[in-house]
């Protein structure tokens, strides 16, 4: 798979560079998941979690071992999207909770995951995608959401491309 080797190459890397220390930084602090969203490949989009899955493997100086399906799990959740927008109706903030049509669980591994917030916003609305993000990080307190931790939230225009990614 190659999502999972193109991880597994980065990882390795940061494993030979750092050495092995590594591990410990990248899966605690969710650094395999970082660079899965700063690769911004082809590979890294299509199965961030077998890319994630790939990396911690190599930041742990493990032998490759491709999962054998994809791994990336996409749940959309509509109860954690209308709670976001009732804060954000509550706190002066409608604008930005408005905009968000859709917010999606993506699944890493078996305790980190993503969220995506799909909106109407075009590639022109930069400093609107921003605020969105801000203030979706804001409401966030970490009680929210599947088990497990969240460890992005990422904007996506209307057509479904990615216009930025926070850190939550």
């Amino acid at each position: 798979m190659t999502a999972y080797r193109a991880g597994h190459a980065a990882g390795k890397a940061v494993y030979d560079s750092t050495g092995k220390g590594a591990m410990v930084r990248e899966s605690t602090w969710g650094g395999c998941t970082r660079r899965a969203l700063d690769a911004r490949t082809r590979a890294a989009e299509a199965d961030r979690g077998a890319w994630v899955q790939g990396c911690l493997d190599g930041v742990a100086n493990k032998p490759a071992a491709p999962p054998t399906a994809t791994v990336t799990n996409r749940e959309e959740n509509s109860e954690l999207l209308r709670s976001f927008r009732a804060w954000a109706d509550a706190h002066q903030r409608r604008e930005s909770g408005r905009h968000a049509s859709k917010l999606t669980t993506v699944r890493l591994t078996a305790t980190d995951y993503d969220i995506e917030l799909l909106t109407d916003y075009g590639p022109d609305n930069h400093e609107e995608a921003q605020q969105l993000a801000r203030h979706f990080v804001t409401w966030w307190d970490g009680d929210h959401g599947a088990d497990g931790i969240a460890r992005n939230v990422l904007v996506m225009g209307g057509d479904g491309t990615r216009l930025l990614h926070r850190r939550i």
